[in-house]
């Protein structure tokens, strides 16, 4: 069986119980319905007391049939309160499909088959921390150290080491700052480099050779290449210097369309974070302090999906009390927000880190498109977490990011030989299909 169908019947299996329990309750309550309507029928066009023909044969099926169109709206009553809510209680009238984050399903991880294992080569000139980008194409995984930012790494497709695609420095070919990178259909590298109130993007072709192509006075901590054109650039929550949250520019670096306007009372600061997850030809966003995934077409940017953080939701008058106090209460009462969200055909992947007074976790989020049905498992951070960091999603195959001493740790004898110990520890991309449980 497929991943994605596995997948699809794990979340689904309860949600097409109901609604077959559902139906048939339906269906029977409108036989019902139609029997009542049909004795009334009966009385008005003879005219006759159909009760006084039948004194106590009818009188005993009348009350049968109320008995059971009242058993049979009670327990159609019971089904809808008890049960997760129904499809269409799940979007609203634009679209946009509602979770809540309390009321998603625990998935055993247990039920993780690891398909393929691709260690990267570290050695003492590509030394990395634990909080990576991962961008990964036909041409090879490419890795930046946003603790770092000082250079991209480049490995191949079986992950040996093949240089720094990109550096920062005062040299030839290198950077003065380093926000993000993206990677081309033509399989050439794009960084972004932001400095002062300007956001650079860059070349770097095949051979190393960097080369300008836009430069915009809008300052951007994220971007993103849409298959429509241009550029889409974020600069967050930073007033005054930014006054919408996301662009779109053209080749030569003119805004065309404006998002998210900046209409907070508040100040702030850009959080340096990546807010653009590329899926194929599909596009999400997300942003720090906003409980909303958007997705970006040609109609421009709407959001697809709002989760409910419960207990871990941004406080309602956030915006508007002092910048300190807001996050005094932060830390005080705790909070959720999303680590990295992608998609394929018939599924969400939302990762999101929750920071509360007994530390952080995480809880990453595998939500059925078509019904609206999650579930979830709990992670955990970098050093630890088996499957606490996913980087993608195709045809219900998912991509971890994780490290060998977890693995050494987590698998322990059922460790592949070819992961062996090295002078330093290494990440490692997992490839994970749920089967059925």
């Amino acid at each position: 069986m497929e991943p994605h169908v596995a997948i699809s019947e794990c979340i689904g299996a309860r949600e097409r119980l109901k609604c077959t329990i559902v139906k048939t309750i339906k269906r029977e309550i409108c036989v019902q319905l139609l029997m009542k309507l049909a004795i009334n029928a009966l009385k008005n066009q003879f005219k006759i007391k159909l009760k006084a023909l039948m004194p106590s044969v009818f009188h005993l099926f009348i009350q049968k049939v109320y008995l059971m169109y009242f058993r049979l709206s009670l327990l159609l009553l019971l089904l809808v309160f008890f049960s997760c809510k129904t499809n269409s209680e799940k979007f609203t009238e634009d679209g946009v499909l509602r979770i809540n984050l309390e009321e998603s399903e625990l998935l055993n991880t247990e039920n993780f088959e690891i398909l393929e294992f691709v260690p990267l080569e570290i050695n003492q000139y590509n030394l990395m921390g634990l909080d990576l980008r991962v961008r990964q194409s036909d041409s090879g995984i490419y890795v930046m150290d946003t603790g770092m930012r000082d250079a991209i790494q480049q490995f191949s497709v079986d992950g040996s080491y093949v240089g720094a695609a990109a550096s920062v420095g005062e040299g030839p070919n290198q950077l003065l700052g380093l926000q993000d990178f993206q990677l081309d259909d033509q399989g050439n590298l794009l960084v972004l480099s932001s400095l002062g109130d300007q956001s650079k993007i860059l070349k770097i072709d095949a051979t190393g050779q960097l080369s300008e192509l836009v430069n915009s006075d809008y300052l951007a901590g994220s971007f993103s290449i849409p298959t429509s054109g241009g550029f889409l650039l974020a600069g967050g929550y930073n007033l005054p210097i930014v006054s919408d949250r996301v662009v779109l520019i053209d080749a030569s670096g003119v805004i065309q369309s404006t998002f998210l306007p900046n209409d907070y009372e508040n100040e702030m600061l850009p959080m340096g974070e990546r807010n653009f997850y590329e899926s194929g030809d599909n596009l999400l966003y997300t942003e720090i302090f906003n409980n909303r995934i958007y997705a970006y077409t040609d109609q421009g940017l709407n959001p697809v999906m709002e989760i409910d953080m419960g207990k871990y939701a941004l406080p309602d008058d956030f915006w508007k009390v002092d910048l300190m106090q807001g996050f005094s209460r932060l830390q005080e009462q705790g909070f959720a927000t999303f680590k990295a969200v992608f998609e394929d055909d018939t599924h969400y992947l939302v990762n999101i880190h929750i920071q509360s007074k007994a530390g952080s976790f995480k809880k990453i989020l595998l939500i059925n498109k078509q019904t609206g049905e999650s579930i979830h498992w709990d992670g955990s951070s970098a050093e630890e977490g088996l499957y606490s960091d996913p980087i993608s999603i195709t045809n219900g195959k998912i991509v971890f990011l994780t490290f060998h001493s977890v693995l050494q740790d987590k698998l322990t004898d059922k460790l592949p030989t070819s992961l062996t110990d090295q002078q330093f520890d290494y990440p490692v991309l997992i490839t994970v299909k749920i089967n059925k449980g």
